[in-house]
């Protein structure tokens, strides 16, 4: 059921500007301000130790983005001057508050924020839901939208792969690493899953027919059908930014593998790129305008960019075995991955405007198939460098690497899903 938020952001003005304009202008500019978290009140006795928890999730969500300073001095913030001068007293510029309530099995969480030198409510805002920690997430989230301009990624999950059954089956994860769910049962190999622009699809290549064929499934994992059976490679498929078409390798009439667009309304594919050469991990970018991708044509597997229509195709300037390319969503940076004359792989970022490219990880085993959050400022990825190929993030970077969860198995190929609001 869809929820209904009720957003109620006030803004106090002393001479055009508030002290909010100012701490909004400067966690935009990349500084950070000191956000206090009040204690969070139950409506129900019953509720104190759930409330707590939400606080706790508001708080770690937070403390992920890496936008404010998080000051906890452990007890209720009440909008008076006497409070505030104490709460002033830990530097803190804006306090976070909550009041959870249980209403008709759901959970209701009242958010607000104050600023502490004027004690005035600059932002309210009311979430509903039947899950503790996505109630938490959702003002999470909200709290980072009014500092930035855009939604946190609190909300948002991982879709992947994993071994664990001793089968490639596709799993989903919350990006904190809770709620992890299965999504496909084959005992096959499923590889490459990719969660449309909508977050309601997944694209995946499957071998339970002993083909690689590509499937389209629901985010739940219902609903399983195929898209391409054709013989050969249906592999590495990535949406356009419209959600009307992929980008998918494929060697139909026995050729190498070769780039095609598949439009999902009518069906219809063009191939995108011919060459006797491997093309493969094609990428949209966010405009539409370009793919990038990865092709042997100069003898080793590089990347290169080409114009939509399959024009203009240029290499990009890196050197090395080159693998897993992603446009960032703002359209301004490429991930991608680099192997080491070790063999071992590391991810490396290209800046297009600059025309450069930087390193994001090193001497910590092999770092493979990155993938950007919806934001940009993150990547998941899966590294070995614990003895086996497990899920980590990483900010933009490449600093706070860190593994999302523990699990049985093996993990591949993770996509990280746009932001959700039911």
């Amino acid at each position: 059921m869809k929820r209904k938020f009720f957003l109620c952001i006030f803004l106090i003005y002393t001479l055009g500007f508030s002290a909010m304009d100012i701490y909004i202008q400067a966690v935009k500019t990349g500084k950070r301000i000191n956000l206090g978290i009040s204690k969070f009140v139950a409506k129900q006795t019953q509720l104190i130790n759930d409330t707590n928890q939400i606080q706790q999730v508001v708080r770690d969500d937070l403390l992920f983005a890496r936008l404010f300073n998080i000051i906890e001095p452990g007890w209720q913030y009440i909008p008076q001057k006497v409070v505030s001068e104490k709460w002033q007293k830990y530097g803190i510029d804006v306090v976070v508050c909550g009041e959870v309530n249980f209403e008709y099995n759901k959970y209701v969480l009242i958010g607000r924020m104050y600023d502490v030198n004027s004690t005035q409510k600059v932002y309210e805002e009311k979430f509903v839901s039947k899950d503790l920690r996505f109630v938490a997430h959702l003002f999470a989230d909200n709290i980072v939208k009014v500092f930035t301009g855009e939604y946190g990624i609190a909300t948002t999950q991982i879709v992947f792969v994993n071994d664990m059954t001793g089968f490639k089956e596709i799993y989903k994860i919350d990006y904190d690493g809770y709620n992890l769910v299965q999504l496909t049962n084959d005992k096959s190999i499923n590889i490459y899953p990719r969660v449309s622009p909508d977050g309601k699809k997944i694209v995946y290549t499957t071998y339970k027919d002993r083909n690689p064929d590509l499937y389209i499934m629901n985010i739940d994992g219902t609903n399983k059908e195929p898209l391409s059976l054709s013989q050969g490679l249906n592999v590495t498929a990535n949406w356009s930014i419209d959600g009307e078409k992929l980008l998918v390798t494929m060697t139909k009439a026995k050729h190498s593998p070769n780039l095609y667009i598949l439009d999902l309304k009518t069906k219809s594919l063009k191939r995108f790129t011919f060459s006797n050469s491997i093309d493969i991990s094609g990428f949209f970018s966010p405009n539409n305008r370009e793919v990038v991708f990865i092709s042997d044509r100069s003898g080793v597997p590089q990347m290169y960019i080409a114009s939509i229509d399959g024009s203009n195709i240029r290499r990009l300037p890196t050197e090395g075995y080159t693998t897993s390319p992603m446009w960032s969503p703002k359209g301004d940076k490429i991930v991608f991955c680099i192997q080491g004359k070790n063999g071992l792989f590391d991810i490396y970022l290209y800046d297009i405007p600059r025309n450069e490219y930087f390193r994001l990880t090193q001497n910590s085993g092999s770092n493979e198939s990155p993938y950007f959050s919806p934001d940009g400022r993150f990547i998941v990825f899966v590294s070995n460098r614990n003895g086996k190929y497990e899920l980590f993030t990483m900010f933009l970077d490449g600093s706070n690497q860190r593994r999302i969860k523990e699990l049985k198995g093996n993990c591949f190929y993770p996509c990280w899903t746009p932001r959700r609001i039911f």
